[in-house]
């Protein structure tokens, strides 16, 4: 159950169990930067943010399996419902780009409520290099 439409404009992102790493960060404001890439600024912490993409930039395959348990908690009725997010973490000039495609944001697009899903029984990658182009 994955959608990657994303939103046009910034968005107020909830996240009732913060995201891994960091509990304490519950309040996101989504800001496009370009299509399909988003900065994430913390409401919570303002030293705290991240750089977020659509899967279907870098990785058209992608489809991750969403329990149950998720999607109830989201209140997600169909996969058009879901806006599915990677975390990025930037290159450098010794280190590629790369997303993590083990644990996405998956954002109920109606409330706006989201949280960060573990996959579970999964071989997919913490660190999926970004391909340059």
């Amino acid at each position: 159950m994955t959608a990657t439409i994303a939103p046009a404009a910034t968005a107020d992102i909830t996240m009732p169990t913060g995201m891994v790493g960091f509990p304490a960060a519950h309040r996101f404001l989504l800001h496009p930067h370009q299509e399909g890439v988003f900065a994430m600024e913390c409401l919570d912490d303002p030293d705290l943010g991240f750089v977020v993409i659509a899967p279907s930039l870098f990785f058209p395959h992608y489809a991750p399996v969403i329990d149950s348990a998720t999607t109830q908690a989201l209140g997600l009725e169909s996969a058009s419902d879901a806006l599915v997010l990677l975390v990025v973490t930037v290159g450098t000039a010794d280190r590629p780009a790369h997303a993590n495609l083990l644990a996405p944001l998956v954002v109920n697009r109606h409330t706006k409520v989201a949280s960060q899903v573990v996959l579970s029984d999964s071989e997919l990658p913490l660190r999926a290099p970004i391909p340059e182009g």
